[in-house]
């Protein structure tokens, strides 16, 4: 997208945007406690026995900051592996910078992620300690308080969390307050909301209010991320954006998941920041907030205010769709069901199984992964490695899709273009079946199943927001768009079947279809790096790993992490 398209040359100046600051009556007590606004604890992603985090640390003196640690420790949970920084100890954990984020800006940020597992319960969220988190004392929520977190702009113990902070610019269109007063009453159950979101330069920050009272902020990566919190408070899920630079700074909402029930940005008609007929609030419904102001999703409670017209809008969405919208599937009761199916594919019939979350909600846009079986193997394979470990990590967010191949042949050969048009059959049939998200179709696979998820991406990359080969090449025929998408590759230094210098000339067409240059930075999981400068939303990982034409044992959490990126 083209933003300067979007602002207009006559964009309204900040000073334009009229603010409102809502005062509630009740006041919750808070605790002082000793750590810094400057280091953010958050929850990424949590399943039964599971959950990703991050950890963000923003520079809040007057100079750049040169190597940072940050120290923490959980009562039950433990970390398994992390990325973007040197993780060591065993409960507690230390974390210091890798060579190339050491350094910090005055006003910037950096951020690093870790997996973890837990037994059951809600993932823990612990104390921070480090170089840059005792600038100045934040406030947090008091063991009665039913807010999981509240910020406070001073080290007063006791604040009003129900006062919206000026932060929270709201236009002259802004909501009655009426239709906040009394709604922000505790309910006592805990509703967790993510909200899926990036900013254009890893400066801007983002509120997220229920029923007028402020529940948390984050400052936002440069990539996809979902920023998760659990409150019980009632009423209208808002999403504020406030420290617009008047030029480059803007965000992008793709969604906000409410216990479950995704509701889609470009859908919410109430949207003050959106910029469009030469004013901010103005045009069409929109994923962008390009001007101070916010996204009201409805209330906590409901469901998403356009589910009743869900079926009829989703049809008018493209298969290169990357709006984040649900496909054609979406509002019905599924038409497919979990199993091995059939389908006829210019005269031949060809099989795939099928596995959709056992909690499937027809509202909710589901990721769906294709996992590509080896040379010989077939789909029930895939499945008893359940999809290459990822179905465990997807914890119900996926769809998950192990094609086999054709009769008579020993794998993906794609002969006069059949595999490709059995996938395009299968992409139809699924997306009109069930509620996908159409800008997230991935693909993955070992050996002949990498080979596959070569040729996808470079043939279908509207379609495919990433793949994740392992061990493969460019053996599987294919139409070369001249295009590519994202790519997480990993390939065995002594595979002696596929060699890597056959892996790395693929990986190399990558490189050179998404613009990337030669200069790498180490990421997790070891012993993985990322090209630099790839083009907006399609980077590359290479991870070239001691082994020979096998999978590594990163490899489930590797490429599933990779796909989460987006």
């Amino acid at each position: 997208m083209n933003l300067l398209n979007c602002r207009g040359p006559q964009r309204l100046k900040k000073s334009e945007q009229p603010l409102l600051n809502f005062a509630m009556g009740a006041a919750l007590a808070v605790l002082a406690q000793t750590a810094s606004a400057a280091c953010t604890y958050q929850i990424d992603n949590e399943w039964s026995n599971g959950f990703v985090a991050s950890i963000i640390i923003k520079n809040d003196t007057n100079a750049t900051v040169n190597n940072w640690s940050v120290n923490w420790q959980y009562p039950n949970n433990r970390v398994t592996n992390s990325w973007n920084a040197n993780v060591t100890g065993s409960n507690p954990y230390t974390a210091t910078n890798m060579s190339w984020n050491g350094s910090i800006a005055a006003g910037q940020s950096v951020s690093f992620g870790f997996q973890g597992t837990k037994n059951g319960n809600t993932a823990e969220r612990p104390q921070i300690n480090g170089t840059l988190c005792s600038a100045a004392p934040v406030s947090s929520v008091a063991s009665s308080s039913p807010v999981s977190s509240v910020r406070s702009s001073s080290s007063a113990a006791v604040v009003s969390s129900s006062r919206m902070s000026s932060s929270v610019a709201l236009s002259s269109s802004s909501r009655p307050a009426s239709s906040l007063a009394a709604s922000s009453v505790p309910t006592g159950a805990r509703n967790a909301i993510t909200v899926r979101a990036l900013g254009t330069t890893a400066t801007e920050s983002i509120t997220l209010s229920v029923g007028g009272t402020e529940v948390q902020s984050w400052t936002l990566s440069t990539v996809m991320t979902n920023y998760t919190v659990e409150t019980a408070l009632l009423g209208d899920v808002v999403v504020t954006f406030a420290n617009d630079d008047g030029g480059n700074a803007d965000v992008r909402i793709d969604y906000v998941n409410v216990n479950g029930v995704t509701r889609q940005a470009e859908e919410q008609t109430e949207n003050t920041g959106a910029w469009g007929n030469n004013r901010c609030g103005g045009g069409a419904p929109s994923e962008w907030l390009h001007c101070e102001g916010y996204i009201n999703f409805g209330s906590v409670t409901g469901e998403p205010r356009s589910s009743s017209s869900v079926a009829s809008s989703r049809s008018s969405v493209s298969s290169s769709s990357s709006t984040g919208a649900g496909s054609a599937g979406c509002g019905a009761p599924a038409k497919l069901t979990n199993g091995r199916r059939t389908i006829s594919v210019n005269g031949l019939n060809r099989e795939y199984v099928l596995d959709i979350p056992s909690n499937y909600n027809q509202n909710n846009p589901y990721k769906l992964v294709f996992g590509w079986h080896w040379r010989g193997g077939s789909a029930n394979d895939v499945v008893g490695q359940g999809y290459y470990g990822m179905k465990s990590l997807s914890n119900n967010t996926a769809i998950f899709v192990a094609p086999d191949r054709a009769a008579g042949t020993d794998g993906w050969t794609n002969e006069n273009g059949r595999d490709i048009a059995f996938l395009k059959s299968m992409l139809t049939q699924l997306k009109s079946s069930l509620c996908i998200d159409e800008s997230r179709i991935f693909s993955t696979g070992w050996s002949y199943g990498g080979m596959m998820s070569f040729a996808v991406g470079r043939e279908l990359p509207t379609t495919f927001r990433a793949i994740a080969p392992v061990s493969g090449a460019f053996l599987t025929p294919h139409v070369d768009s001249g295009s590519a998408t994202a790519a997480w590759i990993a390939h065995g230094n002594n595979d002696t079947v596929v060699s890597q210098s056959s892996g790395a000339q693929a990986r190399d067409a990558y490189l050179k279809a998404n613009g990337c240059s030669n200069t790498t930075v180490p990421v997790q999981p070891s012993p993985c790096v990322e090209y630099q400068n790839c083009a907006v939303g399609k980077p590359v990982v290479w991870c070239s790993f001691n082994g020979g034409h096998s999978q590594p044992s990163f490899y489930s959490s590797g490429a599933w992490n990779f796909f989460n990126r987006f």
